[in-house]
């Protein structure tokens, strides 16, 4: 009896090792270590190739167990100002004084040539 548990103990280290050899090859360490073994779902009966697909599946699935960082894409500003800054004015004044101009032709004070009714 105890040889038979000695045998399935020193299988279980051996599938353990496999599977900690396949994640350490992809950059795994540390906790991250072993939380993707953990995570690392394989057959008892698996062999090295289906062990180093599983791994590799873990790794496209979870990158930053494996030391990669996910960063998020930043957004554009708005009008393709720098980030944390108004954007720029598409058309400015053409001469000063020029915006009170053009008010006062709008409201009817003064004409198109330019004379004060």
């Amino acid at each position: 009896m105890q040889a038979v548990r000695r045998e399935e103990a020193a299988a279980e280290r051996e599938r353990s090792a496999l599977r900690r050899g396949a994640l350490v090859a992809l950059g795994a360490s540390g906790e991250d270590l072993t939380d993707a073994e953990r995570l690392l779902i394989s057959d008892a009966d698996a062999d090295e190739t289906q062990i180093q697909a599983a791994a590799e599946a873990l790794r496209a699935r979870r990158p930053e167990l494996f030391g990669e960082v996910r960063t998020p894409p930043v957004p554009a500003a708005p009008a393709g100002a720098l980030a944390g800054r108004a954007p720029t004015r598409t058309v400015a004044p053409s001469r000063p004084g020029a915006a009170g101009l053009e008010m006062a032709r709008r409201r009817g004070l003064v004409t198109e040539s330019g004379d004060a009714r």
